[in-house]
């Protein structure tokens, strides 16, 4: 068989999902996981941009330094390298550095000029090292490895102003062993970056011998096989930030993107849509086999998702990285953050080359504005077969794959049907629990927080007459607010609160803690008063903490899921919608949990293990960790506009942490006259 010079090209693009190196760098078995920068000098790393790290994991092998050279900068969707894409050559859409995304042009936030970014596979117990070169002149950056727990590692968890001061026109090398295996992700924690584009896949996978299923459940776990959900807007971010009163008012976003490909479709997606040339991402698989596939949401936006497989079921066998006993679903729904894997077992091809339509919908805002995206899952065909599309009618909006068993639909009430399950419908696996985990769910906590969150609302015609910058964001037309949780408004510290030994030597606020000019009478934050203040909680090394998250946001359309950084958590309850649009009171849930919510589990009965949670409208969910991982660690909303006014929080873990790596970039205020 003959190949020209762009059908090899082509092959090339297609069949390695990540470059192919061939530089291997072992790790000594004895090397120092809190401070490895001796060990990693020695091994000559500093040498290298980038060393091999995809390969079937196998027990007892030496772990590799997996590094990786990351350049971020301004680059254009479906711009000069893209030829003649846009005209319906699909064979342009895969040329070097060509985004397509769903063909429309407009500046994006690349990394290494690919969209997603480059993905992450590695072994369990390998060291990630990822050279960061910010080529975005004037905007400061940051990296974080989203759902690694950074636990010989808090430095490198990658936020501004908690952990590390922001990336300028500079370099900055990551460096962090890898002690969990699982999906997960990394994106930038930087103003509206993930929503313009920085963000791609981290998966970590460990010895098939190791994993708590049987090892017949599935035959393949293969790169190729991860899927990436986003939504996808025809402006930049920032054009919504702020926000604007009357010129496309709202921060809705214009459609869905499956590992970066998709068809920007119209209306109620009954009609095909004008760009039906272009690529939608393919699945390849083999007929009579089990694979397994990991989903990851990288949503920034208020929408959630329904994934579905034509004609086939999923097998869920875990959520967040953490393994559960497996259910078999036809629906997934995830959240902003989320990640699942599942197995899907292939039939009988009735003839060579069938295909199956991949069908994502969004809910919500999104389902209002019709939006749903597309993928092909392509039996017995190989990677350089293009423009495969299934003989079956495309679903629609409006004309939906049947949903007989769905998970994580919003605002579902658990345990009361076998149609619809919630995350507390999930079971952790018995012999996952590690020793320092053993009980958590089921331990009296030392530490309850009630943390009601939602919106501080201000006066639009009084807002811009106080002379101050209160940050804010217009929703449309008039309506300015800003997020809170307890009623505080996060707002970075001016220096990154790792670098402070004691939290006596910062300005930092809680509920127990309030600025003057937030304190009411009784020394208590005004539901109707407005504070912004860096909401720092404190707790003590081994802490069992228990979270009650309230949603009094009174958005109907909208669900808020929040991550927590440096911990799993379980999920132990929760609720659905109370009957008040602003959800439940304080009072009300203080109440609920006294009622014995959670009495139901047990050391045979373990709820899942997630670190990202989607609390439902109007409802409450109650999760609970332990504190034994020292460090500064941000938790908040996973929606980007929301966290960016002030939906967040931190914890303080005291206790020892690892040294500071040598030469850590320091940033703060100036002032010479002070």
């Amino acid at each position: 068989m003959c190949f020209n010079g762009k059908t090899l090209l082509l092959l090339a693009t297609l069949t390695i999902s990540t470059p192919a190196f061939s530089t291997i760098i072992e790790l000594p078995t004895s090397y120092n996981r809190t401070s490895p920068w001796d060990d990693l000098i020695e091994l000559g790393v500093a040498n290298y941009t980038e060393t091999d790290c995809i390969r079937t994991c196998v027990a007892d092998e030496a772990p590799r330094v997996c590094l990786y050279t990351f350049v971020l900068e301004m680059y254009a969707a479906m711009g000069t390298a893209c030829g003649d894409c846009a005209d319906g050559v699909m064979a342009d859409c895969f040329q070097p550095q060509c985004i397509p995304t769903d063909s429309f042009q407009r500046e994006v936030m690349s990394v290494n000029r690919q969209f997603p970014g480059p993905p992450i596979n590695v072994c369990k117990n390998d060291m990630i090292v990822v050279n960061v070169e910010n080529q975005m002149a004037g905007t400061g950056s940051t990296l974080h490895w989203h759902g690694m727990l950074q636990k010989n590692s808090p430095w490198m968890d990658g936020v501004p102003y908690v952990t590390q001061c922001p990336i300028g026109g500079t370099t900055f090398r990551y460096a962090f062993p890898v002690e969990e295996s699982g999906t997960f992700m990394w994106h930038s924690h930087t103003g509206l970056h993930r929503p313009n584009g920085q963000y791609g896949a981290l998966v970590v996978r460990e010895p098939r011998s190791e994993e708590p299923w049987s090892e017949d459940l599935y035959d393949h776990d293969l790169p190729e096989h991860t899927i990436v959900l986003s939504d996808w807007m025809h402006d930049t971010s920032e054009m919504y930030f702020p926000g604007l009163p009357s010129r496309k008012p709202g921060t809705a976003p214009t459609t869905i993107l499956i590992n970066g490909l998709g068809w920007y479709l119209y209306g109620d997606g009954s009609d095909d849509s004008i760009n039906a040339s272009l690529p939608v991402s393919t699945f390849h698989v083999q007929e009579n086999s089990r694979y397994r596939f990991r989903v990851i949401n990288a949503n920034s936006q208020v929408c959630s998702y329904v994934f579905q497989i034509q004609d086939h079921n999923m097998t869920l066998i875990a959520t967040d990285g953490q393994p559960i006993k497996p259910v078999v679903v036809d629906s997934l729904v995830s959240y902003a953050g989320e990640r699942y894997d599942f197995v899907i077992e292939t039939k009988n091809a009735s003839s060579e080359g069938s295909a199956f339509w991949i069908h994502v919908r969004g809910l919500g805002l999104c389902a209002t504005n019709y939006m749903d995206q597309y993928a092909v899952l392509s039996y017995n065909t190989n990677v350089t077969e293009l423009g495969i599309i299934p003989t079956a009618t495309r679903p629609t909006i409006a004309d939906p794959l049947t949903m007989s068993v769905v998970f994580n639909y919003p605002n579902t009430t658990c345990g009361e049907s076998s149609e619809y399950l919630c995350v507390t419908d999930l079971r952790t696996i018995e012999n996952a629990i590690t020793t320092d985990n053993s009980s958590i769910w089921t331990a009296e906590p030392d530490v309850r927080m009630f943390m009601p969150f939602g919106f501080h609302y201000f006066d639009a015609e009084t807002f811009h007459l106080q002379g101050d910058y209160k940050g804010y964001q217009n929703n449309k037309g008039s309506s300015i607010r800003a997020g809170t949780m307890n009623n505080l408004s996060f707002a970075f510290p001016s220096e990154p609160l790792i670098f402070f030994d004691s939290p006596s030597d910062v300005d930092y606020c809680n509920v127990d803690n309030l600025p003057t000019d937030c304190q009411t009478s009784d020394n208590t934050t005004a539901s109707s008063s407005y504070c912004a203040c860096t909401d720092v909680v404190v707790l003590k090394e081994g802490d069992i903490v228990q979270l009650i998250l309230i949603d009094q946001s009174g958005e109907t359309d909208d669900s808020h899921p929040f991550h927590l950084h440096g911990f799993d958590f379980y999920v132990l309850y929760t609720s659905n919608s109370s009957s008040n649009e602003y959800g439940y009171t304080v009072a009300e849930v203080t109440e609920l949990v006294a009622s014995n919510l959670t009495s139901s589990w047990s050391d045979t009965n373990i709820p899942p293990t997630k670190d990202t949670i989607n609390v439902p409208t109007a409802g409450f969910a109650i999760i609970q960790f332990k504190a034994n991982n020292p460090g500064k660690w941000f938790f908040h909303c996973h929606y980007e506009w929301h966290a960016a006014t002030g939906m967040g929080m931190a914890f303080w873990v005291e206790g020892d942490m690892p040294p500071k790596p040598p030469g850590f970039p320091t940033c703060g205020n100036f002032d010479p006259l002070s």
